[in-house]
């Protein structure tokens, strides 16, 4: 695979490219336009030919690529009440249509009825066979789901999805080595397939045999085209099996040591779980072994060398990556950034410099705007910062981190509790459920310190991914509730699960969230020093 091709699917599949994402937007507003105009034809005719059923038909597909799958199910209930007896064709397609429908909403039962009776109109047609099987699986059938995917190999015996299929009803009865031999057959015939090693994965995956699913996952990516799949699963395993994962990586890199794919997806990995030590020893040595000259490779660098600290290295690199990519803010940002801790850590004016070089490139970025806003209130210059954090609201108004940072400025500068508290409020009203809402700290300045201590625990509850970055915000959170025991406790775990921003633990006192009150603790430097391995550069 071309160089170019293995960073375009790295980028796709993992968002490390801002300008590539902006391309991605735009095609994406085009093709929304069309669709748009697509439906109005639609919607129009059927307006005035209710009846028209081939119409309904169209729609009804095309509900479905939207993913609007109540509008599209409940247009092909419709057509079946109005296709005529004798048109066969057409009902033995929409109820495909509808089976797909259910096989999405996952009522399988639903969706086994819609296939006997498609398989009843067309009982020679293969299309029925594989995705019969594959709803009674998911319905926890699999003697039925065994009878189906062997009726797809009796039309096409070098199937290897129904192989799959067979080594996933091996699995649900237990049968490993059975499962693993119908995997592994499918493997064999086809070994330049990328589909059969994310197939074999998956089963593997099923089993529990995390580091060799990883590696089929790696075998994957590295035969196939630039589609991004198996990179795309590949960073979802780590998320719950992260050590598998860098354990396949690693093999991988001992196999092949001047393949740079594979440092740099485990570096992505790595930073997407906060191990900016690892990331880093992996991005070093795809400069030092010169594998990409890539403006990309230069800002993680810089990111990572930014979060431990290295203020001049990351200088150096986001340098270079702008000198060959001029047109993407994060990369002003992780210079500001740079250039403001440098030295004694308080260049506001060059770092106000790089970010006016950002809002130019998008005056409406909100990392940007929130950048500009913390480097004024650091300067004290705080109706400034009001006015850049009111037109951060303004564009971003569902933008929790720009109303928590406002209401802070609101309550503790500018001495106006009415118009924090509506701040405050107003992010208790985000639907939204995860650690980045910053619903505990809200809940904390309006006074609801139980409600805040919940939300810590829930964040946390709710399954820690590795990398231990909601025990980070719960320590920020519970420390400013004045609970120095927990939020060092807190801290204690981020560290432990390989938190590895040394900025953020020792330096950043930005509001908000810092754990500036954390340091005060007399236990904080104890507790760094006995987790130093969470910043280092390591294998």
């Amino acid at each position: 695979m071309k160089t170019k091709y293995i960073m375009l699917a790295l980028a796709l599949a993992l968002g490390s490219l801002a300008a590539m994402a902006q391309t991605q937007d735009d095609d994406q507003r085009v093709r929304d336009k069309i669709t748009e105009a697509v439906m109005r034809v639609y919607n129009k005719h059927l307006a005035e030919n209710p009846g028209d059923y081939n119409t309904m038909f169209a729609r009804a597909n095309q509900y479905y690529y939207n993913g609007q799958i109540d509008e599209a199910l409940a247009d092909v209930n419709t057509i079946l009440t109005l296709i005529p007896a004798q048109d066969n064709d057409l009902r033995f397609e929409t109820m495909l249509l509808r089976a797909r429908l259910y096989d999405i909403k996952g009522d399988y039962a639903q969706e086994i009825i819609d296939l006997k009776a498609a398989n009843g109109l067309n009982p020679s047609s293969p299309a029925v066979n594989e995705p019969l099987a594959k709803a009674y699986l998911n319905s926890g059938d699999p003697d039925n789901a065994e009878t189906y995917f062997k009726a797809v190999l009796r039309n096409q015996p070098l199937d290897y999805n129904a192989m799959y299929g067979l080594a996933r009803v091996e699995v649900a009865r237990g049968n490993y080595e059975q499962a693993a031999a119908h995997a592994d057959k499918a493997v064999n015939l086809y070994s330049a397939e990328p589909q059969v090693y994310m197939n074999r994965a998956d089963v593997l995956t099923r089993m529990e045999q995390f580091v060799p699913a990883a590696q089929d996952l790696i075998s994957a990516m590295a035969i196939g085209d630039d589609n991004g799949e198996a990179l795309s699963a590949l960073v979802a395993m780590s998320d719950k099996n992260y050590d598998a994962v860098m354990s396949a990586l690693a093999n991988s890199i001992d196999k092949a040591p001047r393949v740079g794919m594979f440092y740099y997806v485990r570096s992505s990995i790595a930073m997407k779980h906060f191990h900016y030590g690892q990331a880093l020893k992996d991005l070093k040595s795809i400069i030092d072994y010169d594998l990409y000259d890539y403006h990309t490779i230069y800002y993680n660098a810089a990111r990572c060398q930014l979060e431990l600290m290295q203020y001049d290295d990351a200088l150096a690199n986001i340098n270079k990556a702008i000198a060959m990519e001029q047109s993407t803010p994060d990369y002003y940002l992780v210079k500001a950034a740079a250039e403001r801790y440098r030295g004694r850590g308080n260049n506001f004016e060059n770092a106000l410099l790089v970010l006016g070089d950002a809002a130019k490139l998008d005056g409406q970025y909100l990392p940007t705007m929130l950048a500009r806003a913390r480097v004024l209130i650091a300067q004290k210059k705080d109706r400034d910062a009001l006015a850049q954090l009111d037109a951060a609201v303004a564009a971003h108004p569902d933008a929790a981190e720009a109303r928590l940072l406002r209401g802070w400025l609101y309550k503790y500068r500018l001495k106006d509790a009415t118009m924090a508290a509506a701040d405050f409020q107003e992010m208790l009203l985000r639907n939204d459920d995860t650690m980045h809402n910053l619903r505990g700290f809200a809940m904390h300045e309006l006074g609801r310190d139980e409600d805040a201590r919940a939300w810590a625990k829930a964040i946390i509850d709710k399954g820690v991914m590795p990398g231990g970055e909601c025990y980070y915000y719960a320590s920020a959170l519970l420390s400013d509730m004045g609970d120095e025991a927990q939020a060092i406790d807190y801290l204690r775990s981020a560290l432990a699960n390989g938190y590895g921003s040394l900025f953020e633990v020792k330096v950043n006192e930005d509001p908000y969230v810092n754990l500036k009150l954390v340091r005060r603790a007399a236990d904080f430097n104890s507790v760094v020093e006995q987790n130093q391995q969470a910043f280092q550069e390591r294998r």
